[in-house]
């Protein structure tokens, strides 16, 4: 009811700019449509889907919102070829991972079987943010230089996140200073099972993919397949708290540790390449049953 009421709340601040889904199967084709821009005033949101099925959103740039796309309760959605960059944004406070915060490019919340693809999402808090629903893919975005995270997902479980750009995701904060990390990060699961995280691209950001940081917001069974993750402030990829989670293939170099894998249980890391990270490659703290095998180091010490 709370999250309901925060969804109403952002439809009611909706101004004479926004676009909203009006029945199932519709196409939002701003650029067809005339209006390839979609410009707000710092409040709102600029498109609102609602309680439907088989919508597509594609050629629109929408920005100055508090939120630039928000899908909800919905499913079957395409967002593609579009640009949610320069909406609401801010900086220098440790932000929550697993908080609920309706702001900044694109969220889908309770959103099954639907696909984000192509999209833009920069200057924002956050760039595409997935919470609840699942069996989403998110494929081929550029969720980078964003004051938080690049993709997050909290609560959707069975995703699949392929092929995206999140690079860029760095945070202030006062405890730590400029551009300390502070929580941030490419790309972000918090309690979400069985998602595929392959082939992609999350340097220069606080962690390059960010997993739990608790136990009750662990993810487990997940693979992580073929990321490229170099030069983030803290982690290449950091996995506490999990369970049966696969890390494969993945190139980690110049993070602060390839892999924090602390309290993590029954875990296999194989094929990775790890070269120059600043404190050790692997870390697995009060872990058990982690398998390393074939890396290009040969230890993760619990």
């Amino acid at each position: 009811m709370h999250e309901l009421f925060l969804i109403l709340g952002l439809l009611f601040q909706s101004g004479p700019q926004t676009i909203v889904a009006q029945q199932d199967n519709q196409v939002i084709d701003c650029q067809a449509q005339g209006r390839p821009v979609i410009t707000g005033d710092g409040t709102g949101t600029g498109i609102v889907v609602k309680n439907r099925t088989g919508v597509i959103i594609q050629n629109c740039t929408v920005r100055g919102f508090d939120l630039g796309i928000l899908v909800a309760d919905s499913s079957n959605i395409l967002v593609r070829n579009s640009n949610v960059s320069g909406n609401y944004v801010d900086d220098n406070s440790i932000l929550e991972l697993g908080a609920w915060l309706p702001k900044g490019g694109l969220m889908f919340q309770n959103v099954t079987n639907s696909v984000i693809q192509n999209v833009t999402a920069s200057d924002n808090v956050q760039g595409i943010h997935v919470f609840g629903g699942g069996g989403n893919t998110i494929r081929a975005n550029d969720a980078s230089k964003n004051r938080g995270w690049g993709i997050r997902l909290v609560d959707s479980p069975n995703n699949r996140v392929e092929d995206n750009l999140a690079n860029y995701n760095n945070r202030s904060c006062p405890e730590w200073g400029h551009d300390a990390g502070c929580e941030s990060a490419g790309i972000v699961l918090v309690k979400s099972d069985n998602t595929m995280v392959v082939g992609n691209t999350s340097n220069f950001s606080g962690d390059g993919i960010y997993q739990g940081n608790s136990d009750a917001r662990a993810s487990h069974n997940n693979a992580f397949y073929w990321n490229t993750l170099n030069d983030n402030v803290a982690n290449g990829i950091e996995a506490t708290y999990s369970h049966d989670n696969r890390f494969i293939g993945n190139e980690l170099q110049r993070n602060n540790y390839a892999f924090w894998l602390g309290y993590a249980s029954w875990g296999l890391v194989s094929g990775n390449f790890a070269n120059g990270n600043r404190v050790m490659d692997c870390r697995a703290e009060y872990s058990s049953n982690i398998v390393v095998q074939d890396n290009t180091f040969t230890h993760c010490p619990p």
